[in-house]
């Protein structure tokens, strides 16, 4: 496993803020932002990546919420509470881009720790991520957080490469 860390320095929205609770399971009852605050000063958070390969290329965007704001990302985000890991993937995209995954592979993890404070705890946010590639299927339409998808191919990877975050680089390589 790698780590990886970055700076941004900007600060997130709660109203932003997916809390990540699965509402159809009613022992997943919302934290309260107190609880969420203090478990993202205090803990790894577990997240879930997909390169999607679909218009001819690797899906990559833009978020509009931190810890990865305003740089070329791939989708997924937290693990949803209480929801089997692949099943919380694919939820997540639905949700952000209105694709379906098919042939979903897992990549491998890695830890990335943004140097951000977003809420203002100063310690960052540490992330243990799952990185998987699959198929998109269905028409692509970014949620609100989403911005400026590109379709990242073979010949475009050779200029980008070196521009993108290590821990979306390494797993890039691997797909490329």
């Amino acid at each position: 496993m790698k780590e990886y860390s970055f700076e941004n320095g900007q600060e997130v929205s709660w109203n932003l803020l997916d809390t990540g609770f699965d509402w159809n399971n009613p022992q997943n009852a919302k934290m309260s932002k107190e609880s969420y605050l203090d478990a993202h000063k205090n803990l790894s958070i577990a997240c879930h990546d997909v390169l999607i390969k679909y218009n001819g290329g690797i899906l990559l965007i833009k978020r509009d919420n931190f810890p990865a704001k305003d740089i070329l990302w791939p989708m997924g985000g937290r693990v949803l509470r209480g929801v089997p890991t692949e099943e919380s993937l694919k939820r997540k995209v639905k949700a952000e881009c209105n694709l379906e995954l098919e042939n979903l592979k897992f990549l491998g993890t890695s830890r990335v720790i943004f140097s951000t404070d977003p809420f203002g705890h100063g310690k960052g946010t540490d992330c243990f991520a799952l990185m998987y590639s699959a198929d998109g299927v269905g028409e692509l339409k970014l949620d609100h957080l989403h911005k400026d998808p590109i379709f990242v191919t073979k010949e475009m990877y050779v200029d980008l490469r070196d521009t993108l975050h290590p821990y979306i680089r390494d797993f890039m390589d691997k797909v490329m």
